[in-house]
């Protein structure tokens, strides 16, 4: 709506009111006598007294740090032995020996990897689950959420995560697996873990 309008608008339904109005307060905003501001003014600055701001603080030029990682350790790199190269063939044969002697859980190094063993179990949602067969008799599946976006459907003996999760149990509320974790040189343990409906 433009201006001129909206005065017609204005003059029309109030009649003489509202411009009468804006007349008084435009006459309101004429120049005031402000010699007893003015008086003020001057008397407030003869009688208090002026207090001396300290200097500013000196500002110290600022030199940026700069890395170089020329000749440094390598982060990335083994570090070589420093010791009795003869220890650290026992030590090896040691380590090797107590793996070879190990009779406990272990994954499978033959098994074909699954596609959802190169994520993370914390990574991984359960979104839902449904029956894979005729009536209730049917096998439960459960959809789990890859964090890609794709979702995913297994079923028992299928494998999740990334420490050789086999699914052990689907129920409508959570997928539970059986992980194989490392638990020193050579050596494994078993760990019961679940993946819960995400709400």
């Amino acid at each position: 709506m433009n201006l001129r309008l909206w005065w017609e608008r204005v003059v029309s339904a109030h009649g003489m009111v509202v411009p009468g109005v804006m007349v008084a307060v435009l006459v309101g905003c004429a120049q005031p006598d402000l010699t007893k501001v003015q008086q003020f003014v001057e008397t407030t600055k003869r009688t208090t007294p002026v207090k001396k701001l300290d200097p500013p603080p000196e500002i110290k030029a600022y030199t940026p740090f700069s890395y170089t990682a020329q000749g440094g350790k390598d982060p990335f790199v083994v570090a070589a032995w420093a010791g009795d190269p003869d220890e650290l063939g026992e030590i090896s044969a040691k380590v090797q020996q107590s793996g070879a002697n190990y009779t406990g859980p272990r994954p499978d190094p033959n098994r074909v990897r699954e596609e959802l063993e190169k994520y993370s179990l914390g990574s991984l949602k359960m979104m839902g689950t449904f029956r894979m067969g005729s009536g209730n008799g049917g096998e439960l599946w459960a959809l789990i959420l890859a964090p890609d976006g794709v979702v995913h459907r297994v079923q028992k003996n299928n494998y999740l995560g990334m420490n050789h999760g086999k699914i052990t149990g689907i129920t409508e509320q959570r997928v539970e697996l059986k992980e194989i974790v490392p638990d020193g040189p050579g050596r494994w343990q078993e760990r019961d873990s679940l993946l819960s409906l995400t709400q």
